[in-house]
């Protein structure tokens, strides 16, 4: 038995001098890892990546958030829910910084 999931991975770019950097414009790419079942309890399941690397993560059968699933389009649907709370966790964060900043230029909020 397989478990899928997708996670976005963006890489660093090679400078003028053969130097590592952030991209200069994102280029988040798509990947797909697939994990063996390892050993299935009553509860869930041991899952490892598929090159049988030692490590191991527990699945559970039956919660509605798992780290991989067993179809790639329960995976997608995952990859496409985290995706989405990120944003909404990020958007949140940046009208607070706004705020914070509006507060401090406009309404001369001065530290005693």
């Amino acid at each position: 038995m397989k478990f899928y999931r997708y996670d976005i991975v963006e890489y660093a770019e090679h400078d003028i001098d053969g130097e590592l950097i952030a991209p200069t414009y994102p280029n988040p790419k798509i990947e797909l890892r697939v994990y063996e079942l390892k050993k299935e309890t009553p509860c869930g399941y041991w899952i490892c990546l598929e090159s049988g690397y030692s490590w191991k993560k527990w699945i559970s059968k039956t919660s509605k958030k798992r780290f991989a699933y067993p179809t790639k389009k329960e995976a997608m649907i995952n990859l496409i829910k985290r995706t989405e709370t990120r944003l909404r966790i990020l958007n949140r964060q940046v009208d607070l910084c706004k705020s914070v900043l509006y507060k401090v230029r406009n309404e001369k909020v001065f530290i005693n």
